[in-house]
Protein backbone atom coordinates (compact mmCIF):
# COMPACT_ATOMS: atom_id res chain seq x y z
CA UNK A 1 0.00 0.00 0.00
CA UNK A 2 2.87 2.15 0.82
CA UNK A 3 3.72 2.87 -2.84
CA UNK A 4 0.44 4.63 -3.43
CA UNK A 5 0.98 6.99 -0.93
CA UNK A 6 2.00 10.51 -2.30
CA UNK A 7 4.32 13.60 -1.41
CA UNK A 8 3.42 15.06 1.88
CA UNK A 9 2.86 19.04 0.19
CA UNK A 10 -0.36 16.28 -0.88
CA UNK A 11 -1.09 15.21 2.31
CA UNK A 12 -4.10 16.41 5.23
CA UNK A 13 -2.73 19.05 7.90
CA UNK A 14 -1.30 17.51 11.15
CA UNK A 15 -4.00 19.13 13.82
CA UNK A 16 -1.91 20.94 16.58
CA UNK A 17 -3.65 20.13 19.14
CA UNK A 18 -3.04 16.59 19.18
CA UNK A 19 -0.24 14.11 19.67
CA UNK A 20 2.97 14.37 17.75
CA UNK A 21 3.35 10.82 15.98
CA UNK A 22 2.48 9.04 12.68
CA UNK A 23 -1.05 7.97 11.70
CA UNK A 24 -0.90 4.41 10.65
CA UNK A 25 -3.74 2.08 8.64
CA UNK A 26 -4.55 -1.76 8.32
CA UNK A 27 -6.89 -4.20 7.98
CA UNK A 28 -8.46 -5.34 11.29
CA UNK A 29 -10.24 -8.17 10.52
CA UNK A 30 -9.63 -11.26 9.48
CA UNK A 31 -8.34 -12.63 5.95
CA UNK A 32 -10.78 -11.80 3.46
CA UNK A 33 -13.41 -12.40 1.78
CA UNK A 34 -15.66 -11.50 4.30
CA UNK A 35 -19.03 -10.77 5.16
CA UNK A 36 -17.81 -7.49 7.10
CA UNK A 37 -14.50 -5.87 7.38
CA UNK A 38 -12.62 -3.16 9.64
CA UNK A 39 -10.07 -0.96 8.39
CA UNK A 40 -8.44 1.08 11.55
CA UNK A 41 -6.76 4.17 11.13
CA UNK A 42 -4.69 5.38 14.15
CA UNK A 43 -2.84 8.80 15.04
CA UNK A 44 -3.50 12.63 14.37
CA UNK A 45 -4.85 12.50 10.95
CA UNK A 46 -7.94 10.17 12.05
CA UNK A 47 -10.68 12.52 12.29
CA UNK A 48 -9.86 14.24 8.96
CA UNK A 49 -9.57 10.97 6.98
CA UNK A 50 -12.58 9.86 8.33
CA UNK A 51 -14.35 13.33 7.01
CA UNK A 52 -12.06 13.15 3.75
CA UNK A 53 -13.49 9.72 2.41
CA UNK A 54 -17.11 9.84 4.37
CA UNK A 55 -17.94 13.79 3.51
CA UNK A 56 -19.01 13.91 6.71
CA UNK A 57 -17.75 17.23 8.98
CA UNK A 58 -18.92 15.82 11.98
CA UNK A 59 -18.39 12.64 14.54
CA UNK A 60 -19.95 11.72 17.46
CA UNK A 61 -17.35 9.71 19.19
CA UNK A 62 -18.52 6.10 19.61
CA UNK A 63 -21.25 6.45 17.39
CA UNK A 64 -21.02 4.65 13.91
CA UNK A 65 -22.45 7.27 10.57
CA UNK A 66 -23.78 5.61 7.39
CA UNK A 67 -22.12 6.75 4.56
CA UNK A 68 -20.73 6.57 0.92
CA UNK A 69 -16.80 6.46 0.95
CA UNK A 70 -15.23 8.64 -1.52
CA UNK A 71 -11.88 8.37 -2.94
CA UNK A 72 -9.59 11.48 -3.60
CA UNK A 73 -11.42 11.81 -6.99
CA UNK A 74 -14.94 12.03 -6.01
CA UNK A 75 -15.66 8.09 -6.99
CA UNK A 76 -17.72 5.78 -4.80
CA UNK A 77 -15.56 3.17 -3.10
CA UNK A 78 -18.10 1.51 -0.96
CA UNK A 79 -21.11 1.90 1.14
CA UNK A 80 -20.68 1.35 4.83
CA UNK A 81 -20.41 2.84 8.49
CA UNK A 82 -17.22 5.47 10.06
CA UNK A 83 -16.99 5.02 13.59
CA UNK A 84 -14.51 7.76 15.65
CA UNK A 85 -13.05 7.69 18.94
CA UNK A 86 -11.08 10.54 20.57
CA UNK A 87 -7.91 10.18 21.95
CA UNK A 88 -6.94 9.71 24.82
CA UNK A 89 -10.46 7.71 25.15
CA UNK A 90 -9.79 5.14 22.41
CA UNK A 91 -7.87 1.56 22.64
CA UNK A 92 -4.55 3.05 21.28
CA UNK A 93 -4.93 6.63 22.85
CA UNK A 94 -4.94 8.32 19.71
CA UNK A 95 -7.69 9.61 17.88
CA UNK A 96 -9.44 6.35 16.03
CA UNK A 97 -11.59 5.98 12.67
CA UNK A 98 -12.78 2.87 11.81
CA UNK A 99 -14.16 2.29 8.14
CA UNK A 100 -16.61 -0.64 8.69
CA UNK A 101 -16.75 -2.26 4.85
CA UNK A 102 -17.99 -5.06 2.87
CA UNK A 103 -15.05 -7.84 3.21
CA UNK A 104 -13.95 -7.50 0.07
CA UNK A 105 -9.75 -7.58 -0.53
CA UNK A 106 -10.68 -4.81 -3.22
CA UNK A 107 -12.30 -2.59 -0.99
CA UNK A 108 -10.35 -2.58 2.02
CA UNK A 109 -6.75 -2.12 -0.33
CA UNK A 110 -8.79 0.88 -1.88
CA UNK A 111 -9.56 2.28 1.44
CA UNK A 112 -6.04 1.84 2.86
CA UNK A 113 -4.41 3.45 -0.41
CA UNK A 114 -6.41 6.57 -0.15
CA UNK A 115 -5.90 6.75 3.89
CA UNK A 116 -2.41 6.62 2.74
CA UNK A 117 -2.75 9.51 0.36
CA UNK A 118 -4.42 11.22 2.76
CA UNK A 119 -1.28 11.36 4.84
CA UNK A 120 -0.80 7.80 6.74
CA UNK A 121 1.00 5.03 6.33
CA UNK A 122 0.88 1.35 6.42
CA UNK A 123 0.80 0.20 9.94
CA UNK A 124 3.65 -2.89 10.99
CA UNK A 125 2.31 -5.93 13.02
CA UNK A 126 1.28 -5.05 16.53
CA UNK A 127 1.62 -1.00 16.14
CA UNK A 128 -1.49 -0.58 17.20
CA UNK A 129 -0.83 -2.03 20.06
CA UNK A 130 1.84 -0.45 20.75
CA UNK A 131 0.43 2.32 20.66
CA UNK A 132 -1.94 1.07 23.42
CA UNK A 133 1.26 0.35 25.48
CA UNK A 134 3.30 3.87 24.81
CA UNK A 135 0.60 6.06 25.63
CA UNK A 136 -0.26 3.43 28.94
CA UNK A 137 -3.24 1.73 28.04
CA UNK A 138 -1.83 -1.37 28.55
CA UNK A 139 1.21 -2.57 30.58
CA UNK A 140 3.61 -5.36 29.14
CA UNK A 141 1.82 -8.77 30.50
CA UNK A 142 -1.96 -7.07 29.49
CA UNK A 143 -0.04 -6.66 25.33
CA UNK A 144 1.24 -10.41 25.91
CA UNK A 145 -1.95 -11.34 26.91
CA UNK A 146 -4.16 -9.30 24.33
CA UNK A 147 -1.84 -11.74 22.22
CA UNK A 148 -2.84 -14.91 23.97
CA UNK A 149 -6.77 -14.19 23.81
CA UNK A 150 -6.45 -13.10 20.20
CA UNK A 151 -4.92 -16.76 19.62
CA UNK A 152 -6.63 -18.61 22.10
CA UNK A 153 -8.01 -21.88 20.91
CA UNK A 154 -10.07 -22.92 23.89
CA UNK A 155 -12.66 -21.75 26.56
CA UNK A 156 -10.12 -22.62 29.49
CA UNK A 157 -7.49 -20.32 27.15
CA UNK A 158 -9.90 -17.52 26.54
CA UNK A 159 -10.56 -17.11 30.02
CA UNK A 160 -7.13 -17.28 31.11
CA UNK A 161 -5.91 -14.64 28.60
CA UNK A 162 -8.97 -12.43 29.53
CA UNK A 163 -8.31 -12.63 33.11
CA UNK A 164 -4.70 -11.62 32.45
CA UNK A 165 -5.62 -8.67 30.06
CA UNK A 166 -8.40 -7.04 32.45
CA UNK A 167 -4.78 -6.76 34.79
CA UNK A 168 -5.10 -10.20 37.36
CA UNK A 169 -1.58 -10.78 36.37
CA UNK A 170 -0.41 -7.10 36.72
CA UNK A 171 -2.13 -6.71 39.80
CA UNK A 172 -0.31 -9.14 41.61
CA UNK A 173 3.01 -7.87 40.13
CA UNK A 174 2.93 -4.73 41.37
CA UNK A 175 1.80 -5.77 44.98
CA UNK A 176 5.03 -7.35 44.91
CA UNK A 177 6.87 -4.39 43.38
CA UNK A 178 5.42 -2.00 46.11
CA UNK A 179 6.73 -3.32 48.93
CA UNK A 180 10.38 -3.55 47.92
CA UNK A 181 10.00 0.11 46.52
CA UNK A 182 9.57 0.99 50.01
CA UNK A 183 12.09 -1.68 51.54
CA UNK A 184 14.56 0.33 48.67
CA UNK A 185 13.47 3.35 49.91
CA UNK A 186 14.15 2.52 53.37
CA UNK A 187 17.77 1.23 52.82
CA UNK A 188 18.74 4.34 50.77
CA UNK A 189 17.52 6.94 53.66
CA UNK A 190 19.69 5.05 56.03
CA UNK A 191 22.56 5.31 53.88
CA UNK A 192 21.76 8.62 52.79
CA UNK A 193 20.49 10.38 56.04
CA UNK A 194 22.08 7.69 58.90
CA UNK A 195 24.00 10.39 60.77
CA UNK A 196 20.39 12.52 61.49
CA UNK A 197 19.31 12.05 64.75
CA UNK A 198 15.59 11.51 63.77
CA UNK A 199 16.17 8.39 61.86
CA UNK A 200 14.79 5.58 63.99
CA UNK A 201 16.51 2.13 64.45
CA UNK A 202 16.32 0.01 61.20
CA UNK A 203 14.99 -3.55 62.45
CA UNK A 204 16.98 -5.71 60.51
CA UNK A 205 15.60 -9.15 61.07
CA UNK A 206 12.45 -7.56 60.60
CA UNK A 207 13.51 -6.54 57.11
CA UNK A 208 15.39 -9.94 55.87
CA UNK A 209 11.88 -11.61 57.14
CA UNK A 210 10.17 -9.48 54.52
CA UNK A 211 12.83 -9.61 51.78
CA UNK A 212 12.72 -13.41 52.29
CA UNK A 213 9.15 -13.69 51.94
CA UNK A 214 8.99 -11.51 48.92
CA UNK A 215 11.42 -13.86 47.59
CA UNK A 216 9.27 -16.74 47.80
CA UNK A 217 6.08 -15.94 46.72
CA UNK A 218 7.89 -14.98 43.54
CA UNK A 219 9.52 -18.36 42.94
CA UNK A 220 5.78 -19.42 43.97
CA UNK A 221 4.61 -17.81 41.19
CA UNK A 222 7.28 -18.59 38.60
CA UNK A 223 6.89 -22.10 40.08
CA UNK A 224 3.49 -21.45 37.98
CA UNK A 225 4.51 -21.22 34.66
CA UNK A 226 3.96 -24.41 33.03
CA UNK A 227 0.51 -24.70 34.20
CA UNK A 228 -0.10 -21.60 32.78
CA UNK A 229 1.21 -21.92 29.50
CA UNK A 230 -0.83 -25.46 29.74
CA UNK A 231 -4.28 -23.48 30.18
CA UNK A 232 -3.18 -21.42 27.01
CA UNK A 233 -1.79 -23.66 24.91
CA UNK A 234 -3.54 -27.34 26.29
CA UNK A 235 -2.02 -30.49 27.85
CA UNK A 236 -0.81 -33.00 26.31
CA UNK A 237 -2.07 -36.80 27.13
CA UNK A 238 -0.13 -39.91 25.86
CA UNK A 239 -1.57 -42.91 25.97
CA UNK A 240 1.11 -45.51 27.09
CA UNK A 241 0.28 -49.48 26.91
CA UNK A 242 1.98 -52.60 25.50
CA UNK A 243 0.93 -54.12 22.01
CA UNK A 244 -3.26 -54.69 20.95
CA UNK A 245 -3.90 -52.96 24.59
CA UNK A 246 -6.46 -50.59 23.16
CA UNK A 247 -4.46 -47.76 22.39
CA UNK A 248 -5.49 -46.92 19.06
CA UNK A 249 -9.01 -47.83 19.29
CA UNK A 250 -9.06 -45.81 22.36
CA UNK A 251 -7.61 -42.85 20.30
CA UNK A 252 -9.74 -42.89 17.77
CA UNK A 253 -13.09 -43.21 20.13
CA UNK A 254 -11.60 -40.13 22.28
CA UNK A 255 -11.32 -38.48 19.03
CA UNK A 256 -15.23 -38.86 17.35
CA UNK A 257 -13.44 -40.11 13.97
CA UNK A 258 -10.86 -42.77 12.91
CA UNK A 259 -7.44 -41.01 12.48
CA UNK A 260 -5.12 -43.90 13.43
CA UNK A 261 -5.12 -47.23 12.06
CA UNK A 262 -6.14 -50.27 13.83
CA UNK A 263 -5.38 -53.63 13.82
CA UNK A 264 -5.17 -56.95 15.19
CA UNK A 265 -1.43 -57.66 14.63
CA UNK A 266 0.70 -56.38 17.40
CA UNK A 267 3.04 -53.76 16.74
CA UNK A 268 0.64 -51.79 13.88
CA UNK A 269 1.82 -48.29 15.44
CA UNK A 270 5.13 -47.80 14.66
CA UNK A 271 4.99 -43.53 15.31
CA UNK A 272 3.18 -41.44 17.70
CA UNK A 273 0.11 -40.00 15.84
CA UNK A 274 -0.95 -36.60 17.24
CA UNK A 275 -4.86 -34.77 17.26
CA UNK A 276 -6.26 -32.50 19.34
CA UNK A 277 -10.03 -32.08 21.16
CA UNK A 278 -11.28 -29.62 23.68
CA UNK A 279 -13.39 -31.42 25.93
CA UNK A 280 -15.12 -29.29 28.60
CA UNK A 281 -12.97 -26.01 27.07
CA UNK A 282 -10.05 -27.52 27.81
CA UNK A 283 -7.44 -27.91 24.85
CA UNK A 284 -6.00 -31.21 24.99
CA UNK A 285 -3.31 -33.27 22.26
CA UNK A 286 -3.93 -36.55 22.36
CA UNK A 287 -1.03 -38.66 21.82
CA UNK A 288 -1.12 -42.37 20.40
CA UNK A 289 1.84 -44.44 20.90
CA UNK A 290 3.62 -47.67 19.87
CA UNK A 291 3.34 -50.31 21.91
CA UNK A 292 6.04 -50.93 24.06
CA UNK A 293 7.57 -54.56 24.23
CA UNK A 294 11.46 -56.05 24.08
CA UNK A 295 11.73 -56.52 20.13
CA UNK A 296 14.14 -56.93 17.58
CA UNK A 297 12.38 -55.20 15.10
CA UNK A 298 14.60 -52.16 14.40
CA UNK A 299 11.48 -49.97 13.30
CA UNK A 300 9.28 -51.12 16.24
CA UNK A 301 12.25 -50.29 18.71
CA UNK A 302 12.68 -46.78 17.45
CA UNK A 303 9.04 -46.32 17.50
CA UNK A 304 9.07 -47.82 21.32
CA UNK A 305 11.43 -44.99 22.04
CA UNK A 306 9.57 -42.40 20.71
CA UNK A 307 6.63 -43.48 22.85
CA UNK A 308 9.08 -43.52 25.97
CA UNK A 309 10.00 -39.75 24.82
CA UNK A 310 6.26 -38.37 24.69
CA UNK A 311 5.36 -40.01 27.96
CA UNK A 312 7.92 -38.69 29.66
CA UNK A 313 6.81 -35.32 28.23
CA UNK A 314 3.24 -35.38 28.68
CA UNK A 315 1.36 -33.54 31.07
CA UNK A 316 -0.77 -36.64 31.70
CA UNK A 317 -0.63 -40.97 31.02
CA UNK A 318 -3.32 -43.23 29.97
CA UNK A 319 -1.78 -46.23 31.03
CA UNK A 320 -3.68 -48.74 29.34
CA UNK A 321 -4.40 -52.57 29.92
CA UNK A 322 -6.28 -55.14 28.17
CA UNK A 323 -8.53 -55.77 30.97
CA UNK A 324 -10.09 -59.20 29.15
CA UNK A 325 -6.15 -60.56 29.18
CA UNK A 326 -3.91 -61.23 31.52
CA UNK A 327 -1.73 -58.29 32.65
CA UNK A 328 0.94 -57.37 30.52
CA UNK A 329 4.60 -57.23 32.19
CA UNK A 330 5.24 -53.85 31.41
CA UNK A 331 7.40 -50.52 33.39
CA UNK A 332 5.49 -48.17 34.79
CA UNK A 333 5.41 -44.91 33.11
CA UNK A 334 8.27 -42.61 33.29
CA UNK A 335 7.53 -38.77 33.37
CA UNK A 336 6.55 -35.37 34.71
CA UNK A 337 3.11 -36.16 34.34
CA UNK A 338 0.34 -37.93 36.42
CA UNK A 339 -1.13 -41.72 35.43
CA UNK A 340 -4.39 -42.82 35.17
CA UNK A 341 -4.65 -46.67 35.26
CA UNK A 342 -7.08 -47.69 32.35
CA UNK A 343 -8.51 -51.36 31.13
CA UNK A 344 -9.69 -51.56 28.27
CA UNK A 345 -12.63 -53.54 26.36
CA UNK A 346 -14.79 -53.05 29.40
CA UNK A 347 -17.31 -54.77 27.28
CA UNK A 348 -15.83 -58.33 27.37
CA UNK A 349 -15.48 -60.60 30.42
CA UNK A 350 -12.80 -59.18 32.99
CA UNK A 351 -9.92 -61.58 33.27
CA UNK A 352 -9.96 -60.82 36.94
CA UNK A 353 -13.38 -59.92 38.72
CA UNK A 354 -11.37 -58.16 41.44
CA UNK A 355 -9.38 -55.61 39.89
CA UNK A 356 -8.97 -52.22 41.07
CA UNK A 357 -11.77 -50.38 41.67
CA UNK A 358 -9.73 -47.21 41.14
CA UNK A 359 -8.76 -48.00 37.52
CA UNK A 360 -11.00 -46.70 35.23
CA UNK A 361 -12.67 -48.88 33.00
CA UNK A 362 -13.98 -48.07 29.18
CA UNK A 363 -14.96 -50.15 25.88
CA UNK A 364 -13.67 -47.83 22.97
CA UNK A 365 -16.37 -50.11 21.05
CA UNK A 366 -19.42 -49.77 23.17
CA UNK A 367 -18.25 -46.19 24.49
CA UNK A 368 -18.72 -47.74 28.15
CA UNK A 369 -16.95 -45.39 30.46
CA UNK A 370 -16.13 -43.02 27.55
CA UNK A 371 -17.40 -39.97 29.43
CA UNK A 372 -16.42 -41.17 33.01
CA UNK A 373 -12.72 -41.19 31.69
CA UNK A 374 -12.80 -37.64 29.83
CA UNK A 375 -14.02 -36.98 33.16
CA UNK A 376 -11.77 -37.68 35.29
CA UNK A 377 -8.57 -36.39 32.42
CA UNK A 378 -9.91 -32.85 32.19
CA UNK A 379 -10.65 -32.71 36.32
CA UNK A 380 -6.67 -34.11 36.35
CA UNK A 381 -5.15 -31.67 33.92
CA UNK A 382 -7.68 -28.48 36.03
CA UNK A 383 -5.96 -29.85 39.54
CA UNK A 384 -2.77 -29.67 37.99
CA UNK A 385 -3.07 -26.42 36.43
CA UNK A 386 -4.50 -24.94 39.86
CA UNK A 387 -1.22 -26.55 41.57
CA UNK A 388 -4.04 -28.54 43.63
CA UNK A 389 -2.86 -31.78 45.01
CA UNK A 390 -5.01 -35.05 44.23
CA UNK A 391 -8.45 -34.83 46.07
CA UNK A 392 -8.74 -30.73 45.68
CA UNK A 393 -10.90 -28.65 44.02
CA UNK A 394 -11.00 -28.68 40.86
CA UNK A 395 -12.69 -25.28 39.23
CA UNK A 396 -10.24 -23.32 37.34
CA UNK A 397 -12.11 -19.89 38.63
CA UNK A 398 -11.13 -20.54 41.73
CA UNK A 399 -7.07 -20.68 41.34
CA UNK A 400 -4.52 -18.38 42.19
CA UNK A 401 -2.96 -15.98 39.51
CA UNK A 402 -0.36 -18.27 37.28
CA UNK A 403 2.17 -16.71 34.95
CA UNK A 404 1.84 -18.22 31.44
CA UNK A 405 4.98 -17.37 29.83
CA UNK A 406 8.83 -18.46 30.50
CA UNK A 407 9.82 -14.72 30.33
CA UNK A 408 7.80 -14.44 32.99
CA UNK A 409 9.01 -16.90 35.47
CA UNK A 410 12.61 -16.10 34.65
CA UNK A 411 11.84 -12.36 35.34
CA UNK A 412 10.53 -13.78 39.09
CA UNK A 413 13.41 -15.91 39.77
CA UNK A 414 15.77 -13.44 38.84
CA UNK A 415 13.94 -10.52 40.99
CA UNK A 416 13.52 -13.68 43.97
CA UNK A 417 17.57 -14.50 43.72
CA UNK A 418 18.36 -10.42 44.11
CA UNK A 419 16.15 -10.09 47.37
CA UNK A 420 17.99 -13.39 48.65
CA UNK A 421 21.01 -11.86 48.27
CA UNK A 422 19.55 -8.28 49.86
CA UNK A 423 18.53 -10.22 53.07
CA UNK A 424 21.82 -11.89 53.21
CA UNK A 425 23.50 -8.96 52.74
CA UNK A 426 21.17 -7.11 55.66
CA UNK A 427 23.16 -9.75 58.09
CA UNK A 428 26.70 -9.20 57.23
CA UNK A 429 27.61 -7.15 53.95
CA UNK A 430 25.85 -3.55 54.53
CA UNK A 431 23.11 -2.17 53.64
CA UNK A 432 25.13 -0.56 50.21
CA UNK A 433 25.21 -4.09 49.31
CA UNK A 434 21.61 -4.80 50.64
CA UNK A 435 20.44 -1.41 48.68
CA UNK A 436 21.98 -2.60 45.30
CA UNK A 437 19.95 -5.68 45.39
CA UNK A 438 16.92 -4.44 46.47
CA UNK A 439 17.62 -1.60 43.65
CA UNK A 440 17.95 -4.69 40.85
CA UNK A 441 14.95 -6.61 42.21
CA UNK A 442 12.71 -3.62 41.66
CA UNK A 443 14.61 -2.97 38.02
CA UNK A 444 13.66 -7.07 36.95
CA UNK A 445 9.86 -6.20 38.38
CA UNK A 446 10.05 -3.23 35.94
CA UNK A 447 11.55 -4.59 32.97
CA UNK A 448 8.41 -7.48 33.66
CA UNK A 449 5.85 -4.84 33.70
CA UNK A 450 7.51 -3.02 30.56
CA UNK A 451 8.46 -0.04 32.47
CA UNK A 452 11.67 0.00 31.48
CA UNK A 453 12.01 -2.80 29.04
CA UNK A 454 14.35 -3.52 26.83
CA UNK A 455 13.53 -2.37 22.84
CA UNK A 456 14.76 -5.55 21.32
CA UNK A 457 12.21 -7.52 24.00
CA UNK A 458 9.19 -4.89 22.78
CA UNK A 459 10.46 -5.99 19.49
CA UNK A 460 9.92 -9.68 20.08
CA UNK A 461 6.57 -9.30 21.42
CA UNK A 462 4.69 -6.86 19.53
CA UNK A 463 5.78 -8.87 16.22
CA UNK A 464 3.42 -11.77 17.55
CA UNK A 465 0.67 -9.83 16.38
CA UNK A 466 -0.72 -9.58 12.80
CA UNK A 467 -1.23 -6.39 11.37
CA UNK A 468 -3.89 -4.32 12.09
CA UNK A 469 -3.83 -5.23 16.00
Amino acid sequence: MAHGCVTKTERLPVPTSTYITDTIVALATAPLPAGVAVVRVSGPLALPIAQALSGKAQFLPGFMQYCTLRDRRGQAVDRGYVVFFAGPKSFTGHDIAEFHVHGSRAVTDRVCVEACHLGARPAEPGEFTQQAFEQGKLDLPQVEALADLIAARSEVGRATALAQLDGQLSEVLMNLRTPVLRVLAELEARLDFGAEQDVGALDLPAMQDQLRALAATMQALAATAHAGQARLQGARVALYGAPNAGKSTLFNALLGHDRALVDAQPGTTRDTIEAQTAPQGLLITWIDTAGVRATDDRVEAAGRQRALREIAQADLVLWLEDGAQPPAELPPPEGQGSVLRVLTKADQPPWHPEQNPQWLRVSAASGLGLTALLDRVVATLHDQMAGIRPGGATDLKAAEVVVTRQRHADALLRAADDLQRAADALGHAGLEYAAADAHQAADTLDELLGTTTADDVLGVIFSQFCIGK
